[in-house]
Formats: structure tokens, C-alpha cells, sequence
């Protein structure tokens, strides 16, 4: 198949508008298709997308995560000589099929027309034999008495239009470092002006000046993918510890590496667990850890991670509720001193617990947002239609001394199932006001991708890692680092 068709249909599957979902819809999730012969026209997504914004609309909405889904679509394209063949499968919940149907062709211009008639197959059969809960009756609403309305005047709604039509921004507020080859996913900062940032190379050290410069990298081995990077220190001896947690094909083999008298040397290699530092209740920095189960992403209790004779030793749990891991949780009090924790759901919905581990409040926006993932061999492949799970880290949650929640946003191009590309953030800020989280203020949007970013309270910055660039097209791409002051 022509490359130019596939940019066409790309283009035209972006185009179209998402759907939002409501109480009583049905969520499904569309998974990869599987193609026959190999792929190498990168029909996979195409076809995903194709399929997913044909289906939504009319009751029926696409979900990110198949664990969100009231149904479960999957696919395959086949092709035999000038011939293909469409076969899409639905699936509740429980396994159980609910829909199907397929679609030939004699050439590739057929294939946009078969798409749209397998949607509507399969699209009535998923309506009609899967059952979701509708959304309670709305109270009837209560009349005042007309004696007790009181009517704003007419000036009050009246919202007056600018003077000039050409409205001015003022110049980005920060500091830039220079252009930095390379796609950067991830970033840690200690206190100092110092930075280590993380790639698909390995880690690399940076001191500021008149711009960026090179102190000291490690390499990793191929094989090896970094997913977040997190330091703690200087100690009293002047040495910072890196936590690097890595994937090492699908086993977690993390490192930790000690920058002293700008060197670095590896601590320990091989540590099962992945690691996240951040502050709970806007307190002192502390390293969490959490194990990867066989089945599961993240497993089991996480816990304090201290360096104890070059080994991790692990204290205090906390038990995660459902949607919080190592990566995407943080920890806050109201006014009273009650306890609550929040962390993003797998589509990007920011939540938060009581201390019993009951859902309490849910975003009606997506946040965060991530293009770094892992991918493991999914043993539910019959139900997924995938042999791989893909699962994206999720960006940091911060808590300020003055327990406000501090998450960032990104936003823009397309984002779609496992098929994830931003193109601009804000920095926003909640204040908890006894039921809610309330916006408090968000930062001017930034037209890049934050891959990560780090908060130092004493000196109110946030450190920035923005990717000004993605590495297509045979290009390395390029970040930037950025520091900005909030208060």
C-alpha cells in the first residue's frame, strides 16, 4: 500500500471531531488491529482510528483503557493478492461476543467505504446487546416565588468586546536553556541549578550558564527503556543519588547511579522495583518504590525507598486505590487536617480519595498527559485483540506546602487508545475546597509537549522539559528545559 494513502487517511481520521461521554453511554475501547501480511504500510493505527471516530456518536463513545470499557473492539485486515478483508469482533465486558460482521474489496480505494459500513453494522448490535446504567432522573427544579427573583440588570450581562481587535500576548515568562538535540522524556532536579534529563540513549547531566552545559552521561545498553528518572540529595558529602527506573525488555532493571565531583558511578543495578520521588502534603522530598507484577503493571503496596549497603530497603506502605500507582499519586490535607489522596485515572481523569480509598471527586477535563510507555505481553489476548499491553507513565502530581495540587496538562494534535501525540500545556494549580478541587490558576499554554517537570518550593520554579520537536521523519527532534516562576 502507497504511503500517500495512509497519510490521507490519517489526516481525515484526525479530523473529525471526538465525542464526549455522558451517564447511560456506551464506552468502547478499540484495540490494535491485527494485519496480515506485515505491516509495513503502518496500517495498525489507521485503521484503529478510522474504525474509532466512525463508531463514536449517537450513544456510543471510544474510551483510552480497555479496564474503562463497556465493550471491547477489535479487528483484522487481510489481504490476498488485489483483495482484503475487514473482520471486526465486539466483545462485553464478561468476554462474551455481541457483534460482528466483515467487509471485502477488490482494491485499496474500497477500503475507507468498508470501514464505514462495518461501523454501522456492528454499531446497532453494541447499542441494543450491551446494557449500561443510565443516569438517574433530574430533580425537578423549584420555582421561587416571583416576589423572590432577583434579576441582574441589564449591564451586568453584557460582556463589552475588546478596543482593538488585535490582541497582544507579552513574551514567554522564564528562562530558556539552548536547543537540545534529542526527544527527552524525563527530568529530575536537587535544589542546585543542576539538571539530569533521561533519554532513549541513557542519562545526561546539565549545568546552566550562559547555556546548558554537558558535566557528565551514562549510557545504556539498547535494549534497556528508560520510563522516569527522579534524585535526591546533595548530602552532607556533596553526593546526589539517580534513580533511574528502567525496562529492560519487560523486566523492571532499574539503577541508581551517585553524581559526585561531576562523575557518575552506578550504586546498584538490577533493582526490581520503579521508583517516583515526590513530596506528600507538600513536605519533605521522599523516594517511593513499587513492584511490576507478572499480570499486573504495578503490584502490591508502595512503599519508602531507602539506599541502605548499596541495596533498597523498603518501609511504610501505602495501599493504592484503584487507578493510583507509584507514578501518579501524591498526598494532601484539607483545612482540618484530613487526610486525601489523588492520582489520575488511566484516561487521564484527575481523582481523589478519602482516606478510606473511596472515589471522592473526579476532573471533568483530562489531565497530565504522556507519550512514555511500556508495552508487555497481554495474556487477555483474546478478549483485547492484542498481543501487547500497552501502559503509559503518568506525569507527576505535586503538593505545595500550602496544599495546593499542582498538575499539568497537555493537550492538541490527536489522542486516541495507545495512539498518543501532544502539542501544547499548561501548568495548572487546585486548591481542595472541602469537596472539590478548584482551579486556582494555570500557566500561559506553551505550544510544545511536557514530557516532565519538577517543582523546588523553596525556591518556587518549576523546572520545565519541554519537547519543541518530536523525532520523525529521520530527524533526532529537540528539547528544551525550561525554568518558571510561579509566585
Amino acid at each position: 500500500m502507497k504511503r500517500s494513502l495512509v497519510a490521507t487517511l490519517v489526516l481525515l481520521s484526525a479530523l473529525l471531531a471526538a465525542t464526549v461521554a455522558s451517564a447511560g453511554t456506551t464506552r468502547a475501547y478499540i484495540a490494535d488491529f491485527a494485519v496480515s501480511p506485515a505491516d509495513t504500510a503502518n496500517l495498525k493505527p489507521t485503521l484503529q482510528r478510522l474504525l474509532a471516530t466512525r463508531l463514536a456518536g449517537e450513544g456510543l463513545v471510544t474510551v483510552d483503557s480497555a479496564a474503562e470499557a463497556d465493550v471491547i473492539v477489535s479487528g483484522s485486515y487481510v489481504t490476498l493478492g488485489k483483495m482484503f478483508s475487514l473482520d471486526v469482533i465486539a466483545k462485553n465486558a464478561s468476554g462474551k461476543q455481541v457483534a460482528s460482521a466483515f467487509e471485502q474489496g477488490e482494491s485499496v480505494d474500497a477500503l475507507i467505504p468498508a470501514i464505514g459500513k462495518l461501523s454501522a453494522k456492528i454499531k446497532g448490535d453494541i447499542l441494543s446487546q450491551v446494557k449500561v446504567q443510565a443516569a438517574a432522573p433530574a430533580t425537578a427544579a423549584q420555582v421561587a416565588p416571583s416576589a423572590e427573583i432577583v434579576r441582574k440588570p441589564a449591564s451586568a450581562e453584557i460582556v463589552m468586546a475588546p478596543a482593538a481587535e488585535i490582541v497582544h500576548n507579552d513574551a514567554m515568562p522564564g528562562w530558556y536553556s539552548q536547543r537540545i538535540t534529542g526527544v527527552m522524556s524525563g527530568i529530575a532536579t536537587w535544589g542546585t541549578k543542576d539538571v539530569v534529563v533521561a533519554d532513549n540513549t541513557g542519562i545526561h547531566v546539565y549545568r546552566p550558564g550562559a547555556k546548558l552545559d554537558l558535566v557528565t552521561e551514562a549510557a545504556l545498553p539498547d535494549r534497556m527503556k528508560i520510563l522516569g528518572i527522579d534524585a535526591m540529595g546533595p548530602e552532607a558529602s556533596g553526593r546526589v543519588l539517580i534513580f533511574v527506573t528502567i525496562i529492560d525488555r519487560e523486566t523492571v532493571a532499574s539503577r541508581i547511579y551517585a553524581l559526585q565531583n561531576d562523575t557518575l558511578k552506578i550504586v546498584a543495578e538490577e533493582i526490581p522495583y520503579m521508583f517516583r520521588s515526590l513530596s506528600p502534603y507538600g513536605g519533605p522530598k521522599k523516594v517511593y518504590a513499587q513492584q511490576m507484577g507478572r499480570s499486573e503493571d504495578f503490584y502490591g503496596d508502595v512503599y519508602e525507598a531507602n539506599i541502605v549497603d548499596g541495596g533498597v530497603k523498603l518501609t511504610n506502605p501505602i495501599k493504592m486505590p484503584r487507578y493510583a500507582n507509584v507514578f501518579n499519586f501524591n498526598m494532601f490535607r484539607d483545612k482540618s487536617g484530613k487526610s486525601y489522596l489523588t492520582a489520575f485515572s488511566e484516561s487521564g481523569y484527575l481523582l481523589v480519595y478519602s482516606d478510606t480509598g473511596e472515589e471522592i471527586w473526579r476532573s471533568s477535563d483530562k489531565l497530565g498527559g504522556s507519550e512514555t510507555y511500556f508495552q508487555k505481553k497481554d495474556a487477555d489476548e483474546r478478549t483485547t485483540g492484542t498481543p501487547f499491553r500497552t501502559r503509559f507513565i503518568d506525569q507527576r502530581i505535586v503538593v505545595t506546602d500550602k496544599g495546593d495540587v499542582l498538575v499539568p496538562q497537555n493537550s492538541g494534535f490527536f489522542v486516541l487508545g495507545n495512539l498518543r501525540s501532544y502539542s501544547k500545556y499548561s501548568i495548572v494549580s487546585f486548591a481542595w475546597n472541602g469537596s472539590s478541587l478548584e482551579e486556582s490558576w494555570r500557566t500561559k499554554q506553551s505550544q510544545n509537549y511536557l514530557a516532565d517537570w519538577t517543582y523546588n518550593p523553596a525556591a518556587k520554579e518549576l523546572t520545565l522539559l519541554e519537547v519543541a520537536q518530536k523525532g520523525t521523519f529521520g530527524g533526532k527532534g529537540g528539547s528544551v528545559v525550561r525554568v518558571l516562576g510561579v509566585e
